[in-house]
């Protein structure tokens, strides 16, 4: 009689472990970001005013590719530094694709507004291009070389110092 007891638990424990271990698999397949060095995944967004980018028409320049949203604490002052950088640096080559995810086309604009920044504002509504990249945290920066490689992924709270910003882009441009 205890044999079955026994069986039972032990059964139970086995399955246990057995559906932690796909359940725990399922979850960092989708949120795996990609490795530095490789090529940056392929895109295809519409931004706040209508122009569709690739990662194609971004091939010769340095970009940065953020993902932000409007309840980012960090998002409200990094946003006018990198602006001061892509105001410089965009006739030298310098593009910035700052994402917005999850979020309206009338809250984006509202947020770039009263920031008055002048990068272009690509919108991810379903987090579709967000999940591709591995985004797991708001703001989350990949720098993409001309020839279309990751060289570096800024994750959270990043560019508080100019100098970050500025020491991250000096091996592309002159300051």
């Amino acid at each position: 009689m205890q044999e079955k007891p026994k069986f039972l638990k032990f059964l139970s424990v086995f399955l246990f472990i057995l559906l932690s271990v796909f359940a725990c698999k399922e979850k960092t397949v989708g949120t795996s970001l990609p490795a530095l060095g490789t090529v940056a995944l392929d895109f295809n967004c519409r931004d706040l005013e209508g122009r569709t980018w690739t990662l194609e028409d971004t091939k010769g320049k340095v970009l940065l590719l953020r993902f932000w949203a409007d309840w980012c604490p960090y998002c409200r002052y990094e946003m006018p530094i990198i602006d001061k950088y892509y105001r410089k640096l965009k006739k030298e080559g310098f593009l910035v694709l700052a994402v917005n995810v999850k979020q309206s086309a009338q809250v984006a604009l509202a947020f770039i507004a009263q920031l008055d920044v002048t990068f272009p504002v690509p919108l991810d509504p379903d987090g579709k291009l967000a999940r591709r990249y591995g985004v797991y945290a708001i703001p989350t920066n990949f720098l993409i070389d001309r020839q279309g490689l990751i060289r570096e992924i800024l994750i959270g709270e990043v560019f508080r110092e100019e100098t970050v910003l500025r020491d991250l882009l000096k091996d592309y441009f002159k300051f």
